[in-house]
């Protein structure tokens, strides 16, 4: 987080936060409090502005796992963790035998019950290996390795791998809602996050929230992220000098996740719709469009 006298960026990883922060500091100045710290009440009252960043929901997963094939992250730290999995590895072996029987309930052609509000059960389906040893060896040994981002992306956006994946998710209504990207920006951007009761189920209702207690109001997002940028300064009464502007423009992205393929070889149409199923909320709030993949 940034804090200058005027406004206060706030971190949301992965969309492009570190290039946004070295900017700032040229145009604003301030001072570093952390890397991605939620505001504290005092700072939230200070009268300063506050401004955040998106990307869309498939690049911000993707660039998520590059940065765990760097065996870097908190995400990273608690997928190659023993005794998180220890906790957790039961319930999710549970969820997926069930799943199973599922999938030959419906082969044989026998009913099945569906959960409130499905129309058709069409579940995220938990991977058949699970441990710590299949996320230090298959999941983040190969940045180029497709199958092992897809398996990777059905484990963490699956809802019954939601207390593995990130602390307080299994607890908040946001988890049956949206995916860890939604519960992060949340987390960062939304003064009592933390307490959402759980009346709040359906994604309308998730929006009246967000709407009602937003405290970062400025958003710079990562595909627009030069005009959205100089938009928000202008909306905040920073008066930027040519030069100033001149250098968002033409400054080039900083610590960038990198890997060996385009974004086409690692997403298929199943790992496509994964995301866009669990990331509604990010997607229909900022006008993301689903990508097309062949």
């Amino acid at each position: 987080m940034l804090i200058s006298d005027k406004v206060v960026f706030v971190e949301l990883q992965k969309t492009g936060s570190t290039h946004i922060k070295n900017l700032l500091k040229e145009t604003v100045g301030g001072k570093n409090d952390g890397k991605h710290n939620v505001p504290s009440a005092e700072l939230l009252a200070s009268g300063r502005e506050f401004l955040g960043s998106v990307r869309d929901p498939w690049g911000w997963y993707l660039s998520l796992w590059s940065y765990g094939c760097q065996q870097q992250g908190k995400l990273y730290q608690r997928l190659t963790n023993a005794k998180r999995w220890e906790r957790v590895q039961p319930k999710l072996a549970e969820v997926r035998k069930a799943q199973k029987e599922k999938i030959k309930a419906l082969a044989a052609g026998r009913g099945i019950a569906l959960e409130p509000g499905e129309k058709k059960w069409k579940p995220i389906l938990i991977p058949d290996r699970l441990g710590v040893d299949r996320a230090k060896n298959f999941y983040y040994k190969d940045p180029s390795d497709a199958e092992a981002f897809r398996e990777w992306l059905r484990l963490v956006c699956s809802p019954a791998a939601r207390r593995l994946v990130e602390d307080g998710f299994s607890k908040s209504p946001i988890g049956k809602l949206g995916g860890l990207m939604t519960f992060r920006y949340f987390s960062l951007f939304v003064p009592g996050a933390d307490e959402i009761p759980p009346t709040i189920n359906t994604q309308k209702m998730l929006r009246a929230f967000e709407a009602d207690r937003v405290a970062v109001k400025h958003i710079v997002r990562q595909h627009t992220l030069a005009d959205d940028l100089v938009h928000a300064l202008d909306s905040c009464q920073i008066v930027l000098t040519d030069q100033q502007r001149a250098k968002i423009y033409e400054a080039k992205p900083t610590n960038k996740s990198t890997r060996p393929h385009p974004f086409a070889h690692y997403y298929d149409v199943e790992s496509i719709d994964i995301v866009a199923r669990r990331e509604k909320f990010i997607i229909n709030r900022f006008g993301y469009e689903r990508p097309n993949v062949a």
